[in-house]
C-alpha cells in the first residue's frame, strides 16, 4: 500500500499519490535508511541538549514527542489528505510510513528537478533531451523517525527542520553567547547582546552555532546572500565581510530565525511566515 506523504512548511499534510509499480521500490528504499539509521544494536539516548551523536557511533537520540494531530489521519483515513499539488505546495519533509513507524526525510529545492539542468533520453525520438517534468528526488537517507510516541534522531538541527522543538532546546550559555558575539563574520556590541539576549534569542544562538548556517550564509556570494534575504524580506547588512547584527532585540531575532531557516515565502499568497505557524509578517 502507497503511504508516501509530504508535510508542508505551513504544518498540512499532502498524500503522494504513487504508480503502482513504483510503491513497492519507494518502500524498499525508505526501509533500506531505516536500517541504516537504526538497528537493533542502536543505542537511544535521551536528548538533553549536552550531547552530539559520535560519527560512526551506532546511536540516535530521542525526544518523548507526541506527533500533530494531522497526522492522525494516517492510515486509516488516506482519503481525507488531500493530494500533492507539486507546482503550488511548499514541502518541508517528506514522509513513509510504514508499520506504525513515520520516516522522515528533509525536503529541499534541491530536491526538486525543475530547479536543476537533467537531460533524458527519449526512445523515439533516439535523443537526449532536457527534462521538464515535474519530479523531485527522494534520498536514500532518513533524518528522523517517530515510533513508540519517540521521535529519533541523530542531529537535533534536523529534526528541527521538521518539528518545531525550540521547548527541547537547550538555550546558549552566556559564554556561549559571548563567543557567538566575537565570531570573526559577526559584527555586533558583544555587551549589549550578553546582557539582552532573551530566551528565544539564546536559543536561535546554540541552533545557528551548532547547525553553522551562519558560517553557510557567509560563505555564499554577495549576490546569492541577497538574493535570500530579499525573498523573504529580511533586511541584512554586511560590513568589511562581517554581518552587522542590530541591538535591537526584534530586529535581531528575525535575522537570527533567518539564518536559522525559520522563515519562508508561501507559494500561493507570497506573505511571509514563520516555520510552523501561519501569522503573516
Amino acid at each position: 500500500m502507497n503511504q508516501l506523504y509530504a508535510l508542508l512548511k505551513s504544518g498540512e499534510l499532502r498524500f503522494i499519490d504513487l504508480a503502482e509499480e513504483v510503491v513497492e521500490p519507494t518502500d524498499k528504499l525508505f526501509l533500506k535508511a531505516m536500517g541504516d539509521f537504526i538497528n537493533d544494536e542502536t543505542v537511544q539516548i535521551p536528548f538533553d541538549g549536552n550531547y552530539s551523536v559520535r560519527e560512526n557511533e551506532n546511536e540516535v537520540l530521542y525526544l518523548d514527542f507526541e506527533l500533530p494531530a494531522v497526522f492522525g489521519d494516517i492510515p486509516d483515513n488516506q482519503e481525507g489528505i488531500t493530494t500533492l499539488d507539486v507546482e503550488n505546495d511548499d514541502i518541508k519533509s517528506l514522509i513513509w510510513f510504514h508499520n506504525g513507524s513515520f520516516l522522515f526525510q528533509i525536503f529541499s529545492s534541491s530536491n526538486l528537478l525543475e530547479n536543476k539542468y537533467v537531460i533524458k533520453f527519449f526512445q523515439e525520438e533516439h535523443t537526449f533531451n532536457r527534462m521538464k517534468d515535474k519530479a523531485f528526488i527522494i534520498n536514500n537517507k532518513i533524518q528522523a523517525i517517530h515510533k513508540d510516541d519517540k521521535l529519533l534522531f541523530k542531529s537535533f538541527p534536523n529534526a528541527s527542520k521538521i518539528f518545531d522543538l525550540s521547548e527541547h532546546m537547550v538555550e546558549a550559555t552566556t559564554e556561549e553567547v559571548h563567543a557567538f558575539g566575537n565570531n570573526d563574520i559577526v559584527n555586533v556590541d558583544v555587551n549589549w547582546l550578553t546582557v539582552n539576549a532573551n530566551n528565544k534569542t539564546r536559543r536561535l544562538i546554540k541552533m545557528i552555532t551548532e547547525s553553522r548556517t551562519l558560517e553557510t550564509f557567509m560563505g555564499m556570494s554577495a549576490m546569492k546572500r541577497t538574493r535570500i534575504a530579499k525573498s523573504v524580506n529580511v533586511d541584512i547588512s554586511i560590513y568589511d565581510g562581517r554581518l552587522v547584527l542590530p541591538s535591537s532585540l526584534g530586529k535581531l531575532n528575525k535575522i537570527l530565525e533567518f539564518l536559522n531557516e525559520d522563515v519562508y515565502r508561501g507559494l500561493i499568497t507570497e506573505r511571509i511566515y514563520r516555520t510552523n505557524s501561519k501569522r503573516g509578517e
